[in-house]
């Protein structure tokens, strides 16, 4: 009686793994929808697999379907084995920064990719040594960074123009400072046509909405000095490791 239990569990065991194996074999051919399908179909079986939450979210990722990819992810975190756990966390991250790309508001972007960071953070938290989710860090942080100084560009153009708005117009002097200023720029001497210009706002109410072409004068001045724009963000990447176990 014991042994036929015994023959019976096992057998159980690898009609569940059946499924499973044959979704693995399917999600390495990029056959991302045969593999969902098999992966369904186990999770009959077995619902509480923690190693389908995990297959079923990345399928879901591979197919685009980044909601769905979420929801499964965010339990297969809470597997108790580390490593495991790390690879949850890792496709969770992308997960995240996936949905921050297709989000059109910029405040959507900026708490996906802070999710997304985060994630990478607890993967590399669980295996210190996993490479592909510290270089991930760094790209998606670089993203973050980068909305994050536009949405306050924004603001700050949208303040000048509220600021313009109200400002009194350049007084006779004002004009005529911003007149010199300016064949100074033409003729390249644009510290000399910087510092006119400032000394002017400090002395001029009217010449606070020169504060613009300060700052232009200044980003000149920067680039002649050798500054180099900042390299394009290669996040082609992201998606390294992103695999069924």
């Amino acid at each position: 009686m014991r042994l036929l239990l015994v023959m019976l569990c096992v057998l159980s065991v690898s009609l569940f793994a059946r499924p499973i194996n044959d979704g693995n074999k399917l999600f390495k051919n990029g056959d991302y929808a045969g593999a969902l399908e098999q992966y369904m179909k186990a999770r009959e079986a077995e619902p509480a697999n923690p190693l389908l939450f995990y297959n079923i979210g990345t399928c879901q990722y591979k197919l685009g379907n980044y909601d769905e990819a979420k929801k499964e992810l965010e339990s297969a975190v809470r597997m108790p084995d580390k490593k495991m756990a790390a690879k949850a966390a890792y496709n969770l991250a992308n997960t995240h920064f996936r949905i921050g790309e297709k989000s059109a508001e910029g405040s959507e972007r900026i708490a996906a990719w802070r999710e997304s960071v985060a994630y990478l953070k607890k993967a590399i938290d669980l295996d210190n040594g996993f490479e592909n989710a510290k270089k991930n860090v760094e790209i998606v942080q670089r993203k973050l960074k980068e909305e994050l100084d536009k949405q306050k560009q924004n603001q700050d153009q949208n303040q000048d123009q509220n600021n313009d708005q109200k400002q009194p117009p350049l007084s006779e002097k004002a004009k005529e400072v911003l007149a010199r200023a300016l064949q100074l720029c033409k003729d390249g001497k644009y510290a000399e046509a910087k510092e006119m210009l400032e000394n002017l706002i400090a002395e001029d109410e009217t010449a606070g909405q020169l504060s613009g072409h300060v700052q232009r004068i200044d980003d000149i001045i920067e680039i002649k000095a050798g500054r180099k724009p900042k390299a394009k963000i290669d996040a082609s990447n992201t998606d390294n490791d992103l695999e069924v176990i």
